[in-house]
Parts: C-alpha cells; structure tokens; sequence
C-alpha cells in the first residue's frame, strides 16, 4: 500500500478544508515547496498535491505545483481542476506521475479516448462522495450516476486506479469510512486509493490489512494526530 501525505494548497499556501468548504479551511506556516521538501526528508516516496483554487474554479496554483516537481524527486500525484484534455496533457509533459480526475471522468467518460495506453494509465478516477452521491465541480455538485455506472465503464480502460474520498469526513478527523470504501472494493479489482477523515495510524494499518492500494492523510499530519516518523517508518512495511 502506498501512503500519500497530501498537500492541499490555496492562494499559495498550505490548507486543509473541512469537508470540501473553503469557508472551514485552515492555513498552516510551512509553503507547499518546504512541506514537499519535509516529506522527502522523511523518507517519503509519495506526494498528493491538490489544488483547491482550481476544484473549487477560483484561480490556479499550478506554477507552485509545478515548482514541486522541479525541486522534489517523487511519485507525484496531482489532482484538483483537471478538466480537459489540454490540461491532462501539459500535466504528463511535466512528468506528474499520476492525474486524479473526478469532473471530467464522471461527466465525460468519452474523453479517455483521446489518450493513448500509457497515458491512460497515469491517470486515477476520482470518485468523491457526499452523502452517499458522486459529487463534481469541486465538491458543490451531485451526480445521479451510480459507482456500478462509473466503474462499469472504467474497469474495461487502462486507468491506474480510483480514488475514493468521503467528503463528509475530510478534515473531521473522524476515521476513513471503510463501508463506502469496501462497496468500491467489491466493483474493480483495480487499486483503490481511499482518504478523508483519517483519524490515527489504526486507520493507516487497518487500510493496509484490507489490502487498499493506497491511502491520503492531511490534516491527522498537520494537526500531530500521527507522527511523520513513525507513518514513514510504517511504509517501509507496507
């Protein structure tokens, strides 16, 4: 299981909203690069980068991001506003290893055939879920497609996996809510990466034992719910 700290940033800095509402979101000291740098340091093979001003179609902070990937050497996973075909390519030609699409993915599941095998395969299918519906267009729209609709359609494409988050819990700090996550389980044997709401590192070992693909921690990172040291000692298990 890979585990993702994950990086959320707005107007330039470091944010965790809480479930998906910019107006409950809380800005923490270090920049998006120094908090990119810290995770590396610590042993890290994986990043989450996130950009809400783009979710939420409020501005862009993609030349931040874009800094990230020139200063830190790691499985970068991108996510946040990825909208068009335009966007997905510049991001494979700046050498992200993964895109997390959720909008674009739910609205137009034609759009993966305008990418070839490999670079169908850098991308993740984000499939956020509010109350129990997909929700898009940065959290603030549900969809009356089902999770069997989606994966019906993306189980038969190259993609790299699913990204699952629960928007009830994110930034509650509650414990990830493996019964939405186990029904996605049941729909793909393609790797499903889970977040929202991750509490403490029972959370973190209980994923692994379920045999998640990987797993996103924010704010339990941010607020000291879990050690950094002993969450990368931990994936050197994994």
């Amino acid at each position: 299981m890979k585990i993702f700290p994950a990086i959320d940033i707005s107007e330039g800095k470091c944010i965790r909203l809480t479930k998906g509402l910019i107006d409950n979101k809380s800005i923490y000291a270090s920049s998006p690069i120094e908090m990119a740098k810290e995770y590396k340091k610590e042993g890290f093979e994986n990043i989450h980068l996130v950009d809400i001003d783009s979710t939420l179609s409020r501005g862009s902070n993609y030349e931040v991001i874009k800094e990230i990937r020139k200063k830190v050497d790691l499985h970068l996973q991108v996510a946040g506003g990825i909208r068009d075909e335009k966007s997905i390519k510049q991001k494979i030609i700046d050498g992200f290893d993964r895109l997390v699409i959720g909008t674009l993915a739910i609205n137009d599941p034609a759009f993966i055939e305008n990418f070839n095998e490999e670079e169908v395969y850098k991308i993740s299918i984000a499939l956020d879920l509010k109350d129990g519906l997909l929700a898009s267009h940065g959290w603030k729209q549900t969809n009356s497609k089902s999770l069997e609709e989606i994966t019906n359609i993306y189980n038969l494409k190259n993609i790299h996996s699913y990204f699952v988050t629960d928007i009830s819990k994110d930034g509650m700090l509650s414990g990830l809510n493996f019964e939405t996550f186990k029904k996605l389980k049941s729909l793909s044997a393609k790797p499903v990466t889970i977040g929202g709401g991750v509490k403490n590192m029972e959370d973190i070992i209980k994923a692994n034992s379920n045999n998640y693909g990987g797993v996103v921690i924010g704010k339990a990172i941010y607020e000291n719910h879990i050690n950094l040291k002993d969450l990368s000692e931990y994936q050197k298990k994994c």
